[in-house]
């Protein structure tokens, strides 16, 4: 008896790797991300103690940068530099 091996059109190959490649790169550049954002929350962190002022100036309550300074840095951004 012959062992059958199942085979894949060559479309859903290409998907299937072009998933792979978009999880592969996601995987690959989220330190950079979590580093940015570390990053933009230190600065956040800095503003807050240094010029509070400065955040209301550009729109950034300071309840609400106080909230997204204390969050981790594997967290998604609420609040954004414009």
């Amino acid at each position: 008896m012959r062992s059958q091996t199942l085979r894949m059109p060559a479309t859903t190959r290409t998907v299937v790797h072009e998933r792979l490649a978009v999880i592969i790169r996601a995987i690959v550049s989220l330190p950079a991300t979590w580093w940015r954002r570390s990053r933009f929350r230190a600065e956040l962190r800095a503003d807050l103690r240094d010029k509070p002022e400065l955040l209301r100036d550009i729109g950034i309550g300071v309840y609400d940068a106080q909230a997204e300074a204390s969050r981790y840095f594997w967290e998604a951004l609420i609040i954004e530099r414009r």
